[in-house]
């Protein structure tokens, strides 16, 4: 009779996260044998390794790789097809600790038909891509990247709609800018207002920061004029402007940096600032013809 081993084990024994085995349970793809009043999951060895002869792929997606303090892990089974598209989308994570990032990588129909043989190259670029980002240190907890497939590798774009969640931005160790809330001005949609936040991590828990020399502001208002947006090339929806926004908020700390090289939010004296005709604007709102 086949040794029972508890879900812990059994995810060392093939290399997945426990979190894996207890979806896969739930999934129907490797059921567990249930015991005890609690149902704590058991599973044979045998069984284990006839799963992992049968379905490499899905072992492969469920698998952690260890890179440089981080454990890399696939938050998707592979690649899904995208909403309305006929791309395919892959959304990996890194932890360590108390940190975590997103990474999502997008290739579009297009790449798919031209290229024959793209399935290993798809599997291997997005962890190679992460692996890169570790060893130069661009990470941070909370951040969130977004990749599209383009002529044999994957290049750096700002899609926030790839990862669900506010779209956000980090400034320095233990500080982010994040968008906090984002509507359009008027029904004609000639506007936005995005509102930021800037973000510090206490208790492992990112609250909000005030700023300003009197530490009394909470938020930071951001107006958009929408042809700002289409003179870039973008389309004028939420989430641009939002990126937006969060690149002004980046810009705005930046410009706080003294004669040392330090950087402090306690030197952002105002809370709104506007873009309109080509530039930025601080301590100003959009023209009344574009609030009204």
């Amino acid at each position: 009779m086949d040794k029972l081993i508890d879900i812990n084990e059994a995810a060392k024994l093939i290399n997945v996260n426990p979190e894996t085995l207890r979806r896969w349970d739930r999934d129907g793809k490797l059921i567990a044998i249930k015991v005890n009043d609690r149902g704590d999951r058991r599973y044979k060895e045998s069984d284990l390794m006839d799963f992992l002869k049968t379905n490499p792929k899905l072992i492969q997606y469920g698998q952690v790789i260890s890179h440089g303090g981080y454990l890399i892990a696939w938050y998707s089974e592979g690649y899904v097809s995208m909403t309305g598209n006929f791309g395919v989308i892959a959304k990996i994570t890194a932890e360590k600790e108390n940190e975590w990032i997103g990474f999502a990588f997008a290739v579009s129909g297009m790449s798919l038909f031209a290229r024959t043989g793209l399935k290993d190259d798809l599997d291997n670029l997005p962890i190679e891509k992460i692996k890169e980002y570790i060893d130069k240190d661009l990470i941070h907890d909370g951040d969130t990247f977004t990749f599209e497939f383009e002529n044999g590798r994957f290049r750096e774009v700002q899609n926030p709609e790839w990862w669900d969640g506010k779209y956000s931005k980090t400034l320095t160790s233990g500080l982010r800018i994040e968008s906090h809330v984002t509507h359009p001005v008027t029904i004609k949609n000639q506007a936005w207002r995005v509102i930021l936040q800037f973000k510090c991590k206490e208790n492992n828990l990112w609250l909000t920061n005030v700023f300003g020399p009197n530490h009394n502001l909470p938020e930071y208002y951001t107006w958009i004029d929408s042809n700002e947006l289409l003179k870039k090339g973008l389309s004028n929806t939420a989430k641009n402007a939002e990126i937006a926004a969060v690149n002004f908020g980046i810009k705005r700390f930046e410009e706080t940096k003294d004669e040392n090289g330090d950087r402090d939010i306690t030197r952002i004296k105002e809370n709104n600032s506007s873009f309109y005709e080509g530039k930025w604007v601080k301590d100003s709102f959009l023209p009344d013809k574009l609030m009204s």
